[in-house]
């Protein structure tokens, strides 16, 4: 196929200093360097050199449509991956720019199909899965039985034609400029292998999309956009759901013999576009998949006599099938999903055993690493999955335990209070609570028109305050009922799980947003240095300035308060919206900045509008018009911008530092606070989405306080170990940074469960519990760190750092101070180096992994003493 070029287009200008920052800020630093070496390190400190070179680089490689070829020799280091031939590659940063242009184009002409979740913006696997379990709930509510094929393109990147992806785009009205760079970066590329360090020949790529790349997945994604439109089209009786190359097709029937004809026809159209368009299917990945309610005999012997043709060929029908990363059974109980996330937990955990011992990484580098693998891992899909599942939580909970004990180095019979606030993990029931939670909030924020969101029932996201009969479903308020009957469908279930988290009724609705092209703000944003903005904010500036604030009461209260000085000496002018609960400071700042705009309009004094607040947040917001909270206040703020620079007046916002004597300041804090106690004024009925994200993160709090108040060992216990629960639920930064060693008996100190003589007496390792060093009757916590006579260097260097921290020293008429000092952040320093000093190692050292050995419970043991217990020896 001939390439046909188009003209050159306007692209390149929208190349800013913003646009290529973001794109430069947004990669992450551990990315692979290229072939000069360069990582996204020595990018940045090249861009607070010199910017503008950057920026230039940049928009002239878009006006010209090149990628220097210097750019497209890639480095591919050989990573071995399970049953994967190919690598992934480094990427730069004017891909990540072209691919946020083409999807901003995109979105804007509407050319993705709603059924994508790959390869752009607010979409994500998860979000398919759930609209596929959705359907399957959907069809059973209908009474019917629903039925799936999952197809896989093959190849997908690798086999992608250079002129039909330039005819695609072409066809879409894509800006001349963005293709002819597509063009360029792909002709001409080559690759060099490392294998051990030794760099390979230069080799010469013919085809397809480079993997690894940001600009590939969306090129890819449009590159087939039209085969879930040509399916939909020829059967409606389908929904196509996908994620880049992975295909699921769709549909409900009232028999198997009819989901199987649907389903064939679908294949056969699936397959038929592939051919005219050059894309294939990978016959060995195509599954089928049947799904009905339980206790239906009949249906499962049907399936099991079921076949599906595709191609020529049966396609498998399986029972449990595994879609992007979630097993789907026929019933959807998650069993099997589950049982296979427990296990591949459990199998990491044991490989990062060796990286968890006395000699190995800082709680806080092991931390991550458990956070990144084993709980990311553990929690794939829970979103989807949760349901409250006591059994399932305790089997969650024994892993989250082995995490802490590989984080803290504690003792197994360390009680799971103490060892879960140590680690700074939190318990399984919270942990997973809060995920669904964050996830339904998540839905909330996208625009009524994103499929995901419309999972949601129209009752939660509108409210039903003002709905007329007959205007909403009659079953579509089931989340509402108080009991704790789980319920069947998805969106009911998420939607019931966050209503049990509001404060507040959310019957007037929640903040609602849409999808529109995103611009920035139609004028200038400043935010400078503190001192700066305080010598500028006492200045007068050329024409009219305004000062806006939002504040919100202890009662829940907020309000937004706008201030002006028509002439200088002048009476202040104000206006003040109350706008009752349900928002949040964030809101009341960005209604602040669109009332002083609104105020501007109507006034239509002279010059320039200034508006100055001190809410960098709400400034952040204004600078784009993305979907997400406040998105309705940045439109209108928007709007009065564009309509007072067509007046000649240019708006400016600008950060001021609060609560720094400036008049004008004041006088705005002043106005919101009186707001926040008035009466709220109509508009605001519904609960913004700000709000809803504080009211999740309260309920989250809540939850850890009160399972710590029930697990948490408080008070003092046998043999005069003492524990206290520290503020907070955050690692300790310096125990943390210490070595594996010392932080380990820092940690097993804390708690009691120490090599020391009282606790090794007690499990057996000693005849008695007196102190080797001094031979003291009774080696406590307590006498380790403030009696006992052969640690008297160990003690002087504690008290010193101790005075030097501004920690009040122990007294003999103290009681528990060593429960006082391990609960102070300040003294973990001075802890740890007594630790280093007090000869806690050498002498304890075979006893402690005697006790370590001793000590150890099996999984069997841990799933009997299941949650809310206290690991303690009877």
């Amino acid at each position: 196929m001939e390439l046909q070029l188009p003209e050159r287009g306007s692209a390149h200008k929208l190349v800013n200093e913003e646009v290529v920052k973001n794109a430069l800020f947004s990669q992450g630093l551990e990315k692979a360097p290229g072939t000069d070496l360069l990582n996204f390190r020595a990018i940045r400190l090249l861009w607070n050199l010199d910017s503008e070179r950057v920026v230039s680089l940049t928009r002239q490689c878009l006006r010209l449509g090149i990628h220097p070829r210097v750019w497209k020799t890639a480095k591919g280091v050989l990573l071995r991956k399970n049953g994967k031939t190919n690598y992934t590659l480094a990427s730069k940063v004017i891909e990540k720019l072209v691919a946020e242009l083409i999807t901003n184009f995109a979105e804007a002409q509407d050319l993705f199909h709603d059924g994508q979740f790959g390869g752009h913006r607010q979409r994500s696997a998860i979000d398919a899965v759930a609209c596929l379990v959705e359907e399957i709930h959907q069809a059973w509510a209908n009474r019917k039985l629903a039925a799936a094929l999952f197809m896989d393109i093959e190849g997908a990147f690798d086999h992608v034609i250079l002129a039909k992806l330039v005819e695609v785009l072409r066809e879409a009205s894509v800006d001349g400029d963005l293709i002819h760079w597509v063009i360029s970066f792909l002709s001409d590329r080559r690759v060099t292998l490392v294998i051990d360090g030794h760099v390979g020949k230069e080799v010469p790529i013919s085809s397809g999309l480079p993997q690894g790349s940001p600009v590939s997945p969306i090129l890819f994604v449009l590159y087939v956009h039209g085969l879930s439109r040509a399916i939909e089209r020829s059967v409606p009786e389908v929904r196509c759901l996908s994620f880049v190359d992975d295909q699921g097709l769709v549909t409900a029937a009232s028999s198997v013999k009819e989901a199987c004809r649907i389903l064939e026809k679908a294949a056969e159209v699936a397959i038929e576009w592939g051919v005219a368009n050059g894309v294939q299917f990978d016959r060995k990945k195509t599954e089928a998949a049947f799904f009905y309610r339980r206790h239906r005999r009949q249906v499962a012997q049907n399936v099991s006599r079921a076949r599906i043709r595709v191609g020529g060929e049966l396609a498998t029908v399986k029972s449990t099938v595994r879609w992007l990363g979630i097993l789907l059974d026929s019933q959807l109980t998650w069993k099997s999903h589950y049982n296979a996330r427990i296990k591949t937990a459990r199998n990491t955990i044991i490989r990062l055993n060796s990286l968890c011992r006395a000699n190995g990484l800082p709680p806080a580098l092991v931390r991550r690493i458990q956070k990144a693998t084993v709980q990311a891992q553990l929690l794939w899909g829970a979103e989807i999955w949760w349901q409250g599942q006591k059994t399932w939580t305790q089997r969650i909970q024994i892993l989250i335990n082995k995490q802490a004990r590989g984080i803290t180095g504690m003792f197994p019979k360390t009680p799971i209070g103490a060892l879960i606030r140590e680690a700074a993990l939190e318990p399984a029931t919270v942990l997973m609570d809060a995920r669904v939670a964050r996830y339904t909030a998540r839905l909330l924020a996208l625009p009524d028109t994103h499929p995901t969101a419309q999972i949601l029932p129209v009752t939660l996201r509108h409210g039903d305050l003002h709905a007329q009969p007959g205007e909403q479903p009659l079953d579509d308020r089931e989340w509402a009922s108080r009991d704790n009957k789980v319920l069947n469908r998805l969106g009911q279930r998420l939607a019931k799980h966050l209503a049990q988290r509001l404060n507040r009724d959310p019957s007037g609705g929640i903040e609602r947003t849409e999808q529109c092209e995103l611009q920035g703000f139609p004028g200038s944003i400043r935010v400078l240095d503190k001192e700066e903005a305080l010598t500028e904010a006492n200045q007068q500036h050329a024409g009219t300035t305004f000062w806006s604030d939002g504040s919100r009461l202890d009662t829940g209260r907020a309000g937004a308060g706008v201030t002006l000085q028509a002439v200088p000496e002048g009476p202040w002018e104000h206006v003040e919206v109350p706008m009752g609960h349900g928002h949040e400071v964030f809101d009341a700042e960005l209604v602040g900045v669109a009332t002083a705009l609104k105020w501007a309009l109507e006034r239509q004094p002279l010059g320039p509008i200034w508006v100055l607040l001190d809410a960098q947040n709400a400034i952040d917001r204004l600078r784009s018009t993305r979907p997400g909270p406040g998105q309705a206040l940045v439109l209108r703020a928007h709007k009065a911008a564009e309509k007072l620079a067509l007046r000649g007046q240019p708006v400016t916002i600008q950060w001021v530092p609060g609560h720094s004597g400036i008049e004008g300041n004041e006088q705005a804090d002043q106005a919101a606070k009186r707001a926040a106690s008035k009466q709220t004024a109509p508009g605001f009925e519904h609960l913004s989405l700000a709000h809803v994200r504080r009211a999740c993160t309260e309920a989250r709090r809540a939850a850890v306080s009160e399972w710590a108040q029930i697990n948490a060992v408080q008070g003092r216990h046998r043999d005069g170990r003492v524990y206290k629960m520290p503020r907070g639920w955050n690692l300790d930064p310096v125990a943390g940074k210490a070595p594996k060693r010392l932080a380990s008996r820092y940690y097993q100190l804390k708690t009691g469960h120490a090599p020391i003589g009282t606790y090794l007496y007690r499990i057996g390792q000693r005849e008695s519990p007196e102190c080797q060093a001094c031979k003291e009757p009774h080696e406590t916590v307590r006498h380790v760190l403030f009696e006992c006579r052969g640690r008297r260097a160990g003690r002087r260097t504690l008290y010193q750092a101790l005075k030097k921290a501004g920690v009040p020293l122990p007294t003999a008429a103290e009681e528990n101070p060593e429960a006082r000092l391990f609960a102070e952040p300040r003294a973990t320093q001075g802890l740890l180096q007594f630790v280093a000093e007090a000869n806690l190692f050498n002498d304890n050292e075979r006893t402690a992994r005697e006790a370590e050995s001793s000590d150890a419970w099996g999984w069997d043991t841990l799933e009997e003493g299941g949650l809310g217990v206290t690991l303690e020896d009877e």
